[in-house]
């Protein structure tokens, strides 16, 4: 018997997260998530990827909490950067 995918965000959970804690808005397996599946539709800058986040926001929201919405591409960037 075939089994189930493993959702994208139970890949990323495992990694250390570099930020600082008491700066974090955003999950970081959440913020690597939106940017991959932002990447895999054609997203070729932090500003695409969050542009096409916040058009499919309620699509993320039937797999992702996302309880403070879409990282902006600022953080997208700060979280690349490290």
């Amino acid at each position: 018997m075939p089994s189930l995918p493993m959702p994208i965000t139970d890949v990323f959970v495992s990694l250390a997260d570099p930020r600082q804690t008491n700066k974090v808005q955003h999950s970081l397996a959440e913020t690597l998530t939106v940017a991959v599946c932002g990447i895999l539709v054609g997203a070729d800058t932090f500003e695409e990827i969050q542009a096409w986040a916040r058009e499919k926001l309620p699509w993320l929201r039937r797999y992702l909490e996302l309880p403070n919405g879409i990282p902006s591409h600022d953080t997208f960037a700060r979280l690349f950067a490290l």
